[in-house]
C-alpha cells in the first residue's frame, strides 16, 4: 500500500512539474499538442465554442505547396460540419457567433466552394464529421496556402500568407458545406473557432 501511494505521488508530482508552453507568438513555434508530430514546426491553437468554453485544438504547419492542418473538435452535433479558414485571428466574440473573424480567407476574390467550376476561395476546406459523441478529428492538406511570408512560399503559393497583421481563424459551422452554394455552402452558424496569430 505504501509503495503504491508513493508511486502515485511521484507520478502526480511529475505531471504537475511539466512546463507549460505559451501560445506561439512572433516566429512560428513547434505546436505543444498531442495532435502534432514532433517534426511539425508550425502553430497550435485551441477551439472555443459559442458559449465561450474550450472545445478542442488545431495545429497547422507549412508543407510543400500548401499547409497541413490537424484538428480535434468536441461538443458538435453528430454529423458533417463545414470548416473554413477565416480572415481575422480572433474568437473573442463567441456570444455574437464569431463574426469578428471576418469572411473566408479569399485574397483573390473568388467564389466559394471546392466544387465550384469557377474556382474556390483559399480558405475553403473539406467538411469534418463528428461521431455520436460529438467529437471530430481530421487532417487536411490545403494547397496554395502558406503561414508566413517568404520568397520561396510566394513563388509556390502566391503572395498571400495566412499570418498577416491580424492572423487568421479556423471556423467550424453547424451544418455541412455543399461546396457550391454562395456564400458559404449552406454551412450555417459558426459554432467553434480557433484563432492564430504570428
Amino acid at each position: 500500500m505504501r509503495r503504491t501511494a508513493t508511486l502515485a505521488l511521484l507520478v502526480l508530482a511529475a505531471a504537475c512539474g511539466k512546463k507549460e508552453t505559451a501560445s506561439p507568438s512572433g516566429d512560428a513555434a513547434a505546436p505543444a499538442s498531442a495532435l502534432a508530430p514532433a517534426t511539425w514546426n508550425g502553430l497550435a491553437s485551441r477551439f472555443t465554442n459559442s458559449a465561450g468554453a474550450p472545445a478542442g485544438e488545431a495545429v497547422i504547419v507549412d508543407a510543400k505547396d500548401g499547409v497541413l492542418l490537424r484538428l480535434r473538435v468536441e461538443g458538435l452535433a453528430p454529423g458533417w460540419h463545414g470548416t473554413h479558414i477565416h480572415m481575422v485571428g480572433t474568437c473573442e466574440d463567441a456570444g455574437a457567433g464569431f463574426k469578428a473573424s471576418g469572411a473566408h480567407f479569399d485574397p483573390e476574390n473568388h467564389e466559394h466552394g471546392l466544387e465550384n467550376a469557377a474556382g474556390s476561395e483559399r480558405g475553403d476546406l473539406p467538411n469534418i464529421h463528428a461521431g455520436a459523441d460529438g467529437t471530430a478529428t481530421a487532417e487536411f492538406f490545403r494547397a496554395n496556402l502558406h503561414l508566413k511570408p517568404s520568397e520561396a512560399a510566394a513563388s509556390e503559393n502566391g503572395p498571400y500568407p495566412l499570418l498577416d497583421d491580424d492572423g487568421f481563424a479556423i471556423i467550424i459551422h453547424a451544418n455541412p458545406d455543399d461546396h457550391v452554394t454562395q456564400p458559404i455552402g449552406g454551412a450555417g452558424d459558426r459554432v467553434a473557432c480557433a484563432a492564430f496569430k504570428g
